[in-house]
């Protein structure tokens, strides 16, 4: 299965936290209206980026993110008659690929219907998302304008064959104020080739048990014949293959292979109560127009903002001090002090050291005045005070 999520924002870059915050869990997101600037570079943790920037004027821009485990390419990236397209194709199980376009139109802009029909040439397998600026009476619309005849039209020509593997249609609450638009999300019901997995290993050097290494490694090497000789190209390919697989046998049994840390982190109920919140006070303030709903609105972005930054604050937290137990509070670390303690007292330092309304002069008070520096400011624990809210 994969999952989609397009949404028209004022300007990802204000709003990425939040968008990731709560469409993470997505494999590919359509954005319109990104505002970006071709010689920026942009970012979303764990996806691919592609995009086409508007030029030489602000607004506008299309991006696609697809998750980076997804096997996919670019195929489309260009603007014509103020239609900005970028189309992303993506291997899957079933078919053997599918199309996937996010599409703007400006508001002064007709569709460009050649794009449509390249984009069906290319695969017919198309899903297209984005913002036409099309409206039709049919599909709940007040009036059907230019564009959205335009639209009919695309849609009474030919087949759709990927609509009946659309499930779990669905709006969701605005991430921005200026545009009122929702965001969608919808399933389809094919899954995605995933990318092949690398080859190379990643070993944690540091936990390794080398005397375990090198017996396995000897237990290897002893098992060659050394009454063979080397005569010709193919004798010592065949040596050399030897030595390769006694290291790679010895290497898998005493060096452990890292794990791989996670790059996100659980959202507080904090976080997502204030997001209820937020659209809560926007929708009363569009329907109703009262100036209390409107600061309410306001107010809880603003804590919004402050939640998001306290639980990344929270989350770093915890990393140090996870960190800290790990390794600060550890026999190597007491080590490193003596050894530095040693040396600082057998070396001359002309200056005094002052330390706790403590003043040394001789060397040996200088080290031991260092090493209660240490002791208590740096190898002690202090307990978290950071307020929930500023």
């Amino acid at each position: 299965m994969i999952s989609i999520c397009h949404i028209n924002i004022n300007s990802i870059t204000k709003n990425k936290v939040e968008l990731l915050a709560r469409f993470y869990k997505y494999d590919v997101i359509s954005v319109n209206e990104t505002n970006q600037k071709s010689e920026r570079p942009f970012s979303l943790l764990d996806y691919n980026i592609f995009r086409n920037d508007r030029v030489k004027k602000a607004g506008g821009g299309v991006l696609l993110a697809v998750k980076e485990h997804i096997k996919c390419r670019e195929i489309i990236n260009k603007t014509t008659h103020k239609n900005e397209i970028i189309a992303v194709q993506i291997e899957t199980l079933l078919y053997k690929s599918i199309l996937i376009s996010s599409i703007n139109v400006a508001p002064t802009a007709k569709i460009e219907m050649k794009i449509f029909q390249e984009l069906y040439n290319i695969n017919s397998n198309c899903i297209i998302v984005g913002d036409l600026n099309a409206t039709i009476s049919e599909m709940g619309s007040t009036k059907t304008n230019a564009r959205g005849k335009q639209l009919q039209e695309l849609l009474n020509e030919g087949s759709q064959p990927l609509l009946s593997f659309i499930t779990n249609v669905e709006t969701h609450p605005t991430i921005d104020s200026i545009n009122g638009h929702k965001p969608l999300t919808f399933d389809i019901q094919i899954g995605a080739e995933p990318k092949p997995t690398s080859p190379r290993l990643s070993l944690n050097f540091k936990e390794a048990k080398w005397t375990k290494f090198r017996s396995k490694l000897d237990q290897q090497l002893i098992l060659w014949n050394n009454d063979l000789s080397l005569n010709s190209p193919l004798d010592i390919e065949d040596y050399s293959m030897f030595i390769t697989d006694s290291i790679m046998l010895a290497t898998k049994e005493a060096v452990p292979t890292s794990t791989p840390t996670s790059k996100s982190y659980a959202l507080s109920e904090a976080f997502k109560s204030l997001i209820t919140l937020k659209h809560q006070a926007y929708r009363r303030w569009k329907r109703a127009g009262d100036n209390i709903d409107k600061c309410q609105y306001y107010n809880s972005k603003i804590l919004l903002t402050n939640s998001l930054r306290n639980d990344r604050r929270d989350n770093l937290s915890k990393l140090m001090s996870s960190l800290c137990h790990k390794k600060m509070y550890s026999d190597k670390v007491l080590l490193i002090v003596r050894k530095f303690h040693s040396k600082r007292v057998k070396q001359t330092f002309t200056s005094s050291m002052t330390y706790n309304n403590t003043t040394t002069t001789s060397n040996k008070e200088k080290a031991d005045l260092f090493a209660d520096y240490f002791e208590n400011d740096v190898y002690s624990y202090t307990d978290d005070t950071l307020p929930f809210h500023d």
